[in-house]
């Protein structure tokens, strides 16, 4: 009885210096491990500031105050895996599955390699699997938010676009007209106001039009005819009758028959610049409208 008593003693001084080795072991790659994970941790939410302050300085507090006997090292590593895990809930959650996956894989690594797979193989194995597959899918998972992320960001910066645009697009027929005459009568190379208020089909529909490569070009072409730049620009105006709502909701307008008031075929410049042409405008975003189709008026 008493020698069975004496190799339980022995038994349990063995473990608890294994345990005590172990421990000693591991203070230096823990605290390595705390500080590695807080600073990634820190870049990953973007530098915030407050788990240092309230996080690690109270954990550090606390740990002095109420583990006084806890060695050096333990008291630092506490405060910075409390940080460490405090920043990381400021960050994607998959990076908490790639970061534990990394930790897993480092771990079972070096497991390896200092017990050379003699005890608990398939233990070992398996967190090894376990890593390798937590780094994986996080790492896709990471990728697949991003591209989400981006998608997002680009949405909402189109839809800020097009708010911009829309508040900006001519908000009648006439006003729309008189745009279009004003930058073919004053056209410059470098005007890219002018094809601002086409839609990219009504754009090509515009080239193709006027037999030129692109909306710029047939705007040029246009300004090609103006005979008498201010009479065009002053004495235009659109006819009440020439606008028309279509099922669909755009409107359809015959600027075909631009009225220069004024002049008749007796005055000098009577026809002091082209035609615009027929056009359908879509209102957009409750604001401006845009040009989504046009067609050339019919040659005399």
């Amino acid at each position: 009885m008493a020698a069975a008593g004496e190799r339980k003693l022995v038994r349990d001084q063995d473990r608890n210096r294994r345990r005590a080795a172990i421990e000693r072991a591991a203070r230096v790659p823990a605290l390595i491990g705390a500080a590695a994970l807080a600073l990634v941790a820190w870049w990953l939410s973007g530098w915030e500031i407050w788990p240092w302050l309230f996080g690690g300085v109270g954990g550090l507090a606390a740990v002095l105050l109420v583990a006084r006997h806890v060695p050096p090292l333990w008291r630092v590593t506490a405060p910075l895996v409390v940080v460490g895990l405090w920043l990381l809930t400021y960050v994607d959650p998959w990076w908490w599955v790639l970061l534990a996956g990394i930790a897993l894989t480092g771990t079972t690594v070096v497991a390896l390699v200092m017990l050379r797979l003699r005890v608990r193989r398939w233990r070992t194995a398996g967190a090894l699997a376990l890593g390798v597959v937590m780094i994986a899918a996080g790492s896709v998972m990471l990728v697949v938010d991003a591209a989400r992320q981006q998608r997002q960001t680009q949405q909402e910066l189109d839809q800020a676009h097009n708010e911009a645009l829309a508040r900006t697009l001519p908000h009648t027929p006439a006003s729309m007209v008189n745009f279009l005459v004003e930058h073919i009568a004053r056209f410059k190379p470098d005007d890219r106001l002018a094809c601002s208020v086409f839609a990219p089909d009504a754009q090509r529909q515009f080239a193709d039009a006027w037999h030129v490569l692109d909306c710029p070009a047939a705007i040029r072409a246009m300004a090609d005819e103006v005979t008498a730049r201010g009479d065009y620009v002053n004495n235009l105006s659109l006819p009440g009758q020439a606008t028309t709502s279509n099922p669909d909701g755009t409107l359809s307008v015959d600027a075909c028959h631009l009225d220069f008031g004024g002049l008749t075929d007796d005055t000098p410049h009577a026809n002091p610049g082209p035609q615009i042409g027929a056009l359908t405008l879509r209102q957009q975003q409750g604001q401006g409208h845009l040009i989504i189709g046009y067609r050339r008026c019919a040659t005399r």
